[in-house]
């Protein structure tokens, strides 16, 4: 058998798969399958990224509140272990 040519069944399925007969050793004998589901839109696309600064401001007035409260107290019992030395 020679080298150039398909056998019909590999000629059928080739047919069969790519909806057009191909030669085993044209350059476009395969072609990648269609990607059918693929959005070509990053997920993430249109936003930009916030500051550090604009995630502080955009947090509620408890949260500052509590968290400088915890702080406070925190700094007070260091002292105390401290001045207890």
């Amino acid at each position: 058998m020679d080298q150039m040519t398909m056998t019909p069944d590999r000629a059928r399925y080739a047919h069969r798969m790519y909806g057009r007969a191909a030669d085993a050793f044209d350059a476009v004998a395969w072609k990648a399958p269609e990607a059918r589901r693929f959005h070509d839109v990053t997920a993430n696309d249109g936003y930009e990224m916030p500051s550090v600064m604009d995630e502080l401001r955009a947090l509620p007035s408890w949260v500052v509140i509590a968290t400088g409260g915890a702080f406070s107290a925190l700094l007070g019992v260091l002292m105390g272990a401290v001045f207890r030395l």
